[in-house]
């Protein structure tokens, strides 16, 4: 008799094992599923909040363009800057910060960190800068107006 109470306890402990372990793959399962979920929604989330930033950007430049005080400052942001105008990149790598692979710099770097990096100064770059934005008109400016690259190929 207690053979067959040990047998019973032993089977129903084998049938409670097997079933902790499907609820605990079960769990497993949707785990997985509510980290799929929550990776989607902060990727969605990041990418509305970089949209947002961006227009935010834009209209706040529009503003200070439809008001005259849009000025580039050492304090502004490369990215901030490169939203401005489409050419100031080609100003930007005429003094050697961003455009090439030796000279590269973060968009989150305000304009005085990355010369300081770079070794440049920062006045003349703040001056072609400005003269871009100033001449905003029609949107571009004449390369000839742009600072030419420091280094310069003579055959």
């Amino acid at each position: 008799m207690l053979t067959y109470a040990a047998l019973a306890l032993g089977l129903i402990a084998i049938l409670m094992a097997w079933s902790a372990t499907r609820k605990n793959k079960d769990l497993r399962e949707r785990i997985a599923q509510v980290n799929s979920r929550v990776y989607n929604l902060r990727r969605e989330m990041q990418e509305t909040q970089e949209q947002a930033q961006t227009e935010l950007l834009k209209l706040k430049f529009e503003l200070l363009k439809l008001q005259g005080d849009l000025q580039v400052t050492g304090e502004m942001k490369i990215g901030e800057i490169l939203a401005i105008h489409p050419q100031a990149q080609q100003v930007l790598a005429g003094f050697h910060i961003g455009g090439c692979g030796s000279c590269m710099v973060d968009d989150s770097q305000s304009l005085t960190e990355a010369a300081a990096v770079n070794g440049r100064e920062l006045e003349p770059i703040l001056l072609a800068l400005n003269t871009l934005v100033a001449q905003n008109d029609n949107g571009q400016v004449s390369p000839e107006q742009l600072k030419s690259p420091n280094v310069q190929l003579q055959f």
